[in-house]
């Protein structure tokens, strides 16, 4: 039985920002990643979901999607499971199961607590306490991120070296090592590296699937 990973994401005070959600639901889809099964899209008025192979195994996926939608604040819920209905559509909105009932579940989960932005429920409650601890720390760490220091580190990832991002922005590379050092990149770089042990060692797939 094959696993998908649903992320729903909802786009917080989304009523006086109407003009910049315009603007991004026009270019989502320019979005991509090699997992996705379907594109990023907005339904709902304002909530963005997508589909992914697999279970995620970095929240490098979420990182792309925030620095996308910038200046709009995201609450990402994740959904771990089988998709029971929907798999040949071409929209994940058309699709059903138990991914997308827990992506949903994880979302009614931050309405619990404003200082949550992600959230992940799997059906193994040791598995997602041990990777929502980790996504509490990695978001208050990323919520603090200035613009340039988002434009610092998505181009130094982008492009593997200081001196070709620095290229890029036009200013010197101490400056976009600077950037990634008050970013604190290294710290969630490793906590990025650090959750496909978790997901593949410890995550119980028989709960996963609900067997």
């Amino acid at each position: 039985m094959e696993l998908y990973t649903v992320l729903t994401a909802d786009v917080i005070d989304s009523r006086h920002q109407e003009a910049v959600v315009a603007e991004k639901k026009a270019k989502l889809q320019e979005l991509t990643d090699e997992n996705l099964i379907t594109p990023f899209t907005f339904s709902r008025g304002d909530e963005i979901q997508t589909v992914l192979a697999g279970v995620a195994s970095s929240p490098g996926i979420l990182r792309k999607l925030r620095y996308f939608c910038r200046p709009l604040q995201l609450r990402i819920g994740i959904g771990v499971g089988r998709i029971t209905s929907g798999l040949m559509a071409t929209s994940s909105w058309e699709m059903n199961g138990p991914a997308f009932h827990r992506a949903r579940q994880a979302l009614d989960e931050m309405k619990q607590n404003r200082h949550w932005r992600t959230r992940l429920v799997s059906g193994d409650p040791g598995l997602d306490q041990m990777v929502n601890t980790l996504f509490t720390l990695y978001d208050v760490i990323q919520s603090r991120w200035t613009d340039p220091q988002w434009e610092g580190v998505m181009l130094y990832e982008a492009a593997g070296s200081y001196q070709e991002a620095a290229k890029q922005l036009g200013v010197a590379f101490q400056n976009v090592e600077k950037r990634c050092r008050a970013a604190r990149w290294w710290a969630l770089r490793e906590t990025e590296a650090a959750f496909p042990v978790l997901l593949t060692q410890y995550a119980d797939i028989n709960l996963i699937l609900g067997e």
